[in-house]
């Protein structure tokens, strides 16, 4: 039996990780979040946060997880906040592992923020790159993975897992594809003008490497399973897309008319224009890579975002 723990289990990417896990046998999870809404597929949950270090340890002392993935994290917000909530945090899951369950296993996620702007001749970009972070959330991360080092020369078995850009089933309205279906369901429930249908969006230029949230939750896994102390595995496709392909097939899935209208006030630019990764390390070392056809995945977060009753 192989107890594992997942921290920040309510989010994106820990509501497909279960299923991931659940694939395996021989699992007792047990999941922590600040939010008290235990979700189905684990054994065991409990409310935590995990910037209180005292918090972490004692979560630690109870389970003694064989296998750790620490899923908590920020992504918007003030500076420091999202420094806090993905530094510290970990900080205090690292040093709860080391001390109550020394022989666990332990993934922590970094981003591709941490690469920042990449010259086109770096890629598809992989994980020997020395970033800059452009953001303050490339920046937390980037200190996760300095962290998940630090700690894996000090004996701690942790891996870093470094996904790109996860879409799927449940996408976040904060993350811009999440963005735009929100716009386009609202849209869509409200009756149209004399105009019609509209939304109003920024650019779409820039190029992503997008990939489902599916196959990003199955390469932590196989991270959790067979990646090496102290390593970064790129979670990615290794092919770019730009959001307005993304759109293009979001309107087309909307099923009626839909204007887009461009709006300068929110045509701020990207950090970074395109970034694909290199998944090659994360194929050879853990047998794993992106199975998931984009079509599919956008039509996987497009009926998601239905409303319940309603016929996507």
């Amino acid at each position: 039996m192989t107890t594992t723990l997942v921290t920040g289990a309510c989010g994106f990417i820990g509501r497909h990780l279960t299923a991931a896990l659940r694939r395996r046998p021989g699992m007792r999870l047990h999941g922590v979040d600040r939010r008290d809404h235990r979700l189905p597929g684990y054994d065991g949950w409990s409310v935590a946060d995990l910037e209180d270090a005292a918090a972490a340890r004692e979560l630690f002392a109870r389970y003694q997880p064989d296998l750790v993935v620490h899923l908590v994290g920020q992504f918007g917000g003030p500076d420091d906040a999202i420094m806090r909530t993905n530094v510290e945090s970990t900080r205090h899951v690292l040093d709860a592992a080391a001390a109550e369950s020394p022989a666990a296993r332990v993934v922590v996620i970094g981003s591709a923020a941490e690469y920042g702007r990449v010259p086109a001749s770096a890629q598809p970009v992989d994980e020997t790159f020395d970033g800059v972070p452009l953001t303050a959330y490339g920046r937390a991360k980037q200190g996760v993975t300095r962290l998940a080092g630090e700690y894996a020369r000090g004996g701690l078995h942790v891996t870093v897992a470094r996904p790109f850009n996860p879409m799927g089933p449940g996408i976040a309205d904060t993350l811009v594809v999440g963005a735009i279906i929100h716009r386009l369901r609202t849209a869509l429930a409200e009756p149209p003008g004399e105009a019609g249908r509209r939304i109003t969006i920024g650019s779409t230029s820039a190029v992503r490497d997008f990939l489902d949230v599916r196959d990003v939750a199955e390469g932590i896994v196989r991270a959790g399973e067979r990646g090496r102390a102290g390593e970064v595995y790129n979670l990615c496709s290794g092919a770019g897309h730009s959001v307005a392909e993304v759109l293009e097939r979001l309107l087309a899935l909307a099923g009626e008319p839909v204007d887009v209208v461009t709006d300068a006030a929110l045509m701020r630019a990207a950090p970074v224009d395109a970034l694909v990764g290199n998944p090659s390390k994360a194929a050879a070392e853990l047998g794993w890579r992106a199975t998931t056809p984009l079509d599919e995945s956008v039509r996987a977060a497009w009926d998601a975002s239905a409303p319940a009753g309603a016929v996507s």
